[in-house]
């Protein structure tokens, strides 16, 4: 296979992406068109695509030897944390952004942009991979990630306003396990019971969760491309924290799973796939939840803004990298 077929999925999700930026060019496209092709992925197209590509792709025994697959993307992101943590201390963060700082630095966007991507460089066979990247990662954010977030929303709010800072709200409880309860987990979680159970589902239900879950690689693309539009990223001046949050996403953390892979032995696809998922950009969630506890949004927002912009430059080189068995 040629270096220009192997690229084809990348230069397909360039299309759409371009496609998408064009379209908000020409008006066609907002930002509130940008809210509901997001919100469509995530609540239809990738728990409906998940239902379908899990139970194609995995059977019962596959989901009872999930350890190993597993066991690597929790170090990854322990780890990462860990770093995170220290590196907010040693480069001076201020205190109202540390909890936003440590998020960014160690979840990436390995639903809403790695599942089409990933699938897209290599197949539905990277699926299922995908989805124990992103489960782990869901419950790792709504939990130690929304607890940062939850102490920078009073001294955010204490910077903003002058007032003394109050005392954190508690980042677990029902308000925690609703947010780890994702779509794209619920899908998840239905797959494995349709597994796990020996159950198929009638021709018209699943054709019809193929026709919807179809949906996900164009929307996630042309999101970006709307988003990347919209974000007014020549106002933006770069600063300290800004430059290592764009290092730990496109450099430190797929170099932890390098790292991690070569001391855990994975089947050669998974790696990549961790790989790839380490490398997406700063997670959207990340602002949700930063607005829920009333922490600095908008920091994340440009973050998020600018590793999206990065991400098209830097999954095609990694893909490269990776067809190349130059990582």
């Amino acid at each position: 296979m040629d270096l220009f077929e192997s690229l084809s999925g990348v230069f397909s999700c360039m299309l759409m992406i371009g496609l998408g930026y064009y379209l908000t060019h020409r008006k066609w496209f907002t930002e509130e068109t940008g809210r509901l092709f997001s919100r469509m992925a995530m609540t239809i197209a990738i728990p409906l695509y998940m239902i379908v590509s899990m139970t194609k792709s995995y059977s019962k025994q596959d989901l009872l030897q999930a350890g190993t697959a597993a066991a690597v993307p929790i170090l990854v992101m322990l780890s990462l944390y860990t770093i995170g943590v220290g590196v907010s201390f040693l480069a001076r963060v201020p205190v109202h952004r540390r909890g936003a700082f440590q998020a960014m630095f160690f979840v990436s966007n390995s639903g809403f942009v790695g599942f089409p991507v990933n699938v897209a460089l290599f197949g539905e066979a990277a699926l299922p991979y995908a989805v124990i990247y992103y489960l782990l990662q869901t419950m790792l954010f709504w939990t130690i990630g929304a607890y940062g977030l939850s102490l920078d929303g009073p001294r955010f709010a204490g910077v903003r306003n002058g007032v003394a800072v109050a005392a954190a709200r508690p980042a677990f409880g029902l308000g925690t396990l609703k947010n780890i309860l994702t779509p794209p987990l619920v899908g998840s979680a239905v797959a494995v019971i349709l597994i796990l159970g020996g159950i198929r589902l009638p021709t018209f239900l699943n054709s019809t969760f193929v026709y919807l879950g179809a949906m996900t690689t164009p929307l996630a693309m042309l999101f970006l491309g709307i988003a990347i539009h919209v974000s007014n990223l020549k106002t933006v001046r770069m600063s300290r924290d800004m430059w290592i949050l764009v290092a730990a996403r496109f450099l430190i953390a797929p170099a932890l799973v390098v790292l991690v892979t070569s001391l855990i032995p994975v089947p050669d696809l998974m790696r990549k796939v961790y790989i790839i998922e380490a490398a997406m950009p700063v997670m959207t969630q990340v602002s949700i939840a930063a607005r829920a506890y009333d922490a600095d949004a908008n920091y994340i927002a440009v973050m998020t803004a600018i590793t999206t912009v990065m991400a098209l430059f830097t999954i095609p080189a990694y893909f490269v990298l990776l067809n190349f068995g130059l990582l």
